[in-house]
C-alpha cells in the first residue's frame, strides 16, 4: 500500500512540474527564409527540456497557406513565437491569436512576423482574415520594405538603446546577410536595442521591445535568415528574449 501512494505522489509531483513548463507556441508560415527547419533545431539545442514547445504550421503553396495546422494549441500558449509572412489565416485561428494578445500575454517575432497577417496582391479567401495594424500595434514597428539583398549588414547596440537583459551576453557586432529592413521612424512606445547598417544608408532598428495594447510584453527582430542561426550571438539574443518574455515580473 505504501509503495502504490509512494508512486501514486511521485506521479502528482511529475504532471504537476510539467504542468508548471512555459508553453511556447510556435507559428511557423514562410518559406523565404526556412524557419519550418531552423526554428526546431534553435529550440532543441537551447530550450530543452525547460519548456513545452508547440508547432503550428501551414503549407507553402496551394490554398492551404491559410489554414494552420494545430492552430487549437495556441490557446495553450504562455508565449507566441511568430514567424509568418502575409498569410490570412481563418477566422477560427485569427480569433485565437487575437485572444492571446487581448489576454495580455506576450508575443516574440522575427523577420517577416512584421507583415505576418498582411497580404499584398492576393484576395482574401472567404472566411479568413487579415490584421493590417498588427505591425504597428501589436510588434512596435513601421515596417517599409527592404533594402536589396548581397548587402553586407552589420549588427551592433543601438547607440540610444538601454541596458536590457535581452542584450546580455550577445557578443556584438556581427554580421548578417539578411536584407536591411526599414523600419524608421519606430512608434515612439518602442524600445529599440539593436540596429543594422550598410554602407551609404543610414542605420535602422533590428531587434526591440513594445507593449501590446493590453500590456503584454513583445520583443521582435528582423533578423532570422538562415545564416543568422548559425550565429552564437542571434541564438543568444533570441534565447534571452524568450526568458525576458515569461519572466513574471
Amino acid at each position: 500500500m505504501k509503495t502504490f501512494f509512494a508512486i501514486l505522489l511521485c506521479s502528482f509531483v511529475f504532471a504537476k512540474a510539467k504542468a508548471e513548463k512555459p508553453t511556447i507556441v510556435f507559428l511557423i508560415a514562410e518559406r523565404e527564409y526556412q524557419t519550418d527547419k531552423t526554428l526546431p533545431v534553435f529550440a532543441k539545442e537551447n530550450l530543452g527540456k525547460k519548456f513545452q514547445v508547440h508547432y503550428c504550421r501551414a503549407d507553402d503553396n496551394g490554398p492551404g497557406r491559410h489554414t494552420l495546422k494545430n492552430a487549437e494549441v495556441i490557446t495553450s500558449a504562455d508565449l507566441l513565437f511568430v514567424s509568418v509572412r502575409r498569410r490570412a489565416f481563418t477566422s477560427k485561428t485569427m480569433v485565437l491569436i487575437r485572444k492571446h494578445v487581448a489576454d495580455g500575454k506576450p508575443v516574440l517575432g522575427i523577420r517577416t512576423a512584421s507583415h505576418a497577417f498582411a497580404l499584398r496582391k492576393e484576395t482574401l479567401p472567404e472566411g479568413h482574415e487579415t490584421w493590417n495594424d498588427w505591425d504597428r500595434k501589436i510588434i512596435g514597428g513601421n515596417y517599409n520594405g527592404h533594402h536589396g539583398g548581397g548587402k553586407p549588414c552589420r549588427i551592433d547596440r543601438f547607440p540610444s538603446g538601454p541596458e536590457h537583459p535581452i542584450s546580455k551576453g550577445v557578443k556584438l557586432p556581427f554580421d548578417t546577410p539578411a536584407s536591411l529592413y526599414r523600419n524608421s521612424p519606430l512608434p515612439k512606445k518602442s524600445s529599440p536595442l539593436l540596429r543594422g547598417t550598410i554602407e551609404g544608408f543610414p542605420s535602422e532598428p533590428v531587434a526591440w521591445t513594445h507593449r501590446s495594447p493590453s500590456g503584454g510584453k513583445v520583443f521582435y527582430t528582423s533578423l532570422g535568415h538562415v545564416e543568422d542561426f548559425k550565429k552564437p550571438a542571434f541564438n543568444k539574443l533570441l534565447l534571452n528574449a524568450i526568458k525576458w518574455c515569461l519572466e513574471k515580473k
